[in-house]
């Protein structure tokens, strides 16, 4: 039965509860209470009456109920038919195949998808009932959809091995000595390498993996690409061990194979950033204008660390100078990490915090940023290496205009202004994280502009205070907006809960103390002597104890079964031309026989059943061996005793 155009908003609503999305989409569910009539209500909202009962009418008439503040994973549940939409729009596959508690309103808001057209698109799919025929969860394509699962796992690992274990060590020593340093052979270098390819790098890597394909509604240019970019960024980071070692023939091999891995590893990430930007190269936003400045950044970092590997086997060194060291440390954390969050955060944080972000003035400084950086790296360079007055004024330029561009940045986000609305339903114990981490941001940005400063006036370095400034940026800031960060966005990626709330407010507290401890008492041993430095070791022990519950907690929420990986347990292979042999013989080992009668002998090997054998089809394996495919799928039918696929 048709709309009544003389009822009230609210009698529609009671008696149609499945109207009020509509009228929402039309902004008349809050009019004045409802109080009014609908043809009343449409005209003060300059809504065709017609249309409103139109769109009512054919939404009874099919018995389909969206609205903005149900959860994608409720529409997905309700409506099967709708997960294409979904994916195009941006979603694919995050939170499992169930899809993420995250109301659809936000949703929208998130992937800059226009609700109104949205709700109606999701609306036609559920009356259609078509259910797309999708990719069956299989171990393989599981795989592909947790890629950044082997990232975020790895860097932990790395960072509670060469990384913050070492540091705290070193910190340990230096406390007990009373001086700064400690630990010979460049072994802190290594650290150092550890703390930033393997910890930072490989953790912003894995996530922009995820994130990025969804944020531009891009699918990832390949999976197998980025897979070899994970192998060789690995390797190249545990083959700088290397810079440990006797000098020799092993050594040399050893660091330039690692350097020469991370660079073709690098290479590979940002081809795959330049093919996800691609479509959208003729209008950037700002955030994607700092993540194509932050790839680029990465890339010169990779080629300076592969000099840097060159240097040491070439001069039979254990260290590199500081006047090539420095240099390769801003590009890296400034260039790469630093330009990175701040695009991550342009996005991301407006939406989940309701932030008053300014994006044009964000785009308009990043041109800046990224040349201040250019001039304080040439400057930092001439200068460690003794270079006169005009190293000292390029230096103190660049970082003085750097620093003032950081803080108009972070400004531009607004992270420390007024928030609107945000995404309701929300556990909100990583808002801290992220302020508290911009919040050293403009403390490092400040201490840049005193070293600046300074420099200019002709004022030796002090290397206490130096560390102090690079731990402000480096744990104050980086660490800790990647720890708030993954607080939020793992959860939703596996579509669980953080698993421990508890562990995560440790973390903060240990985190922010010890981090406080080291910047403080670090810059106090720059100005009344060495044995500051005692108190600043304490921080060593706060942090990585923060890191190890951080780690524990995302690592237990990485693990956590979701529905997709219960749907895998129990997944077989078709015998199919496409199956991978390796699949259908670890499925089916009766099958072993069938292979080898027909020619393939090594596939006795087990090592080869688990290695090769793994990414060769049935169809390759019959051209290669010159096998009839139908009748050797036949053979294998026959044996098992099932219908072939």
């Amino acid at each position: 039965m048709p709309i009544d155009p003389s009822m009230t908003v609210a009698d529609i609503i009671k008696k149609h509860p499945g109207a009020r999305a509509v009228l929402q989409r039309f902004g008349l569910d809050a009019c004045c209470g409802g109080a009014h009539p609908l043809e009343f209500a449409c005209r003060a909202h300059k809504v065709d009456p017609g249309e409103v009962r139109k769109a009512i009418d054919a939404t009874l008439a099919t018995g389909v109920v969206i609205h903005r503040d149900m959860t994608v994973r409720e529409i997905l549940e309700a409506y099967p038919s709708t997960v294409g939409v979904f994916d195009r729009h941006g979603l694919m596959g995050c939170g499992g195949a169930q899809g993420p508690v995250e109301p659809l309103g936000w949703f929208a808001q998130v992937h800059h998808v226009d609700l109104d057209t949205l709700m109606e698109d999701l609306q036609a799919a559920a009356v259609s009932g078509a259910v797309p025929v999708a990719e069956p969860i299989t171990p393989q394509a599981l795989a592909r959809e947790n890629l950044y699962r082997r990232f975020l796992k790895t860097a932990l690992l790395f960072t509670f091995s060469g990384g913050t274990l070492l540091g705290a060590l070193a910190l340990i020593l230096m406390a007990v000595r009373g001086e700064l340093g400690g630990i010979g052979r460049g072994i802190i270098q290594v650290h150092g390498h550890y703390q930033l390819f393997g910890w930072v790098g490989l953790f912003v890597v894995g996530v922009a993996y995820h994130i990025l394909p969804r944020l531009t509604g891009v699918p990832l240019p390949s999976y197998r690409m980025a897979s070899l970019s994970f192998v060789l960024l690995v390797l190249g980071t545990i083959l700088r061990v290397g810079q440990a070692l006797d000098p020799g023939g092993v050594r040399t091999t050893t660091l330039l194979a690692g350097g020469l891995m991370e660079v073709l590893g690098c290479g590979l990430f940002a081809w795959a950033v330049a093919r996800l930007l691609m479509p959208r190269a003729s209008r950037l936003e700002a955030y994607q204008a700092y993540l194509v400045f932050g790839t680029g950044w990465l890339v010169v970092a990779s080629l300076l660390n592969l000099s840097h590997a060159w240097y040491l086997s070439s001069r039979a060194v254990f260290e590199v100078p500081p006047f090539l060291n420095v240099p390769y440390l801003s590009v890296f954390l400034v260039g790469f990490v630093t330009f990175w969050i701040l695009g991550v955060s342009l996005r991301t944080l407006p939406v989940f915090m309701g932030l008053q972000a300014r994006p044009n003035v964000a785009w308009a400084v990043s041109v800046p940023l990224s040349l201040s950086l250019v001039v304080m790296v040439i400057g930092e360079s001439s200068y460690l290496a003794g270079g006169g007055a005009a190293a000292r004024t390029t230096f103190g330029a660049g970082g003085i205009l750097l620093a003032v561009c950081l803080g108009i940045v972070t400004w531009a986000l607004g992270i420390f202004g007024p928030a609107g609305e945000r995404e309701p339903g929300m556990d909100r114990g990583y808002e801290k994280f992220l302020r508290l981490g911009y919040a050293w941001l403009l403390i490092s940005g400040g201490m840049l502009a005193v070293f600046s400063v300074l420099a200019i006036r002709g004022a030796d370095m002090n290397h206490a205070l130096v560390g102090a400034y690079r731990h402000a940026l480096t744990v104050g800031f980086i660490t800790t907006i990647m720890i708030g960060m993954a607080s939020r966005i793992v959860p939703v990626f596996r579509g669980v809960p953080i698993h421990s709330v508890r562990m995560r407010e440790w973390s903060f507290w240990l985190l922010a103390t010890g981090n406080v401890i080291r910047v403080a008492f670090q810059s106090l041993s720059g100005f009344y002597g060495a044995a500051w430095l005692r108190v600043a070791g304490l921080s060593g022990v706060l942090e990585l104890t923060a890191l190890l519950l951080f780690g524990l907690n995302i690592w237990r929420t990485l693990n956590a079964e979701t529905p997709d990986d219960v749907a895998v347990k129990d997944w077989k292979p078709p015998i199919a031309s496409e199956t991978r042999v390796g699949d259908l013989l670890a499925a089916y080992p009766d099958l072993l026989p069938v292979f080898v009668r027909n020619g393939f002998a090594p596939l006795a090997n087990p090592i080869l059943r688990r290695t090769v054998a793994r990414s060769v089809s049935v169809a390759q394996a019959c051209r290669m061996h010159g096998v009839d495919l139908p009748r050797f799928l036949g053979q294998l039918t026959e044996a098992h005793g099932r219908p072939s696929a």
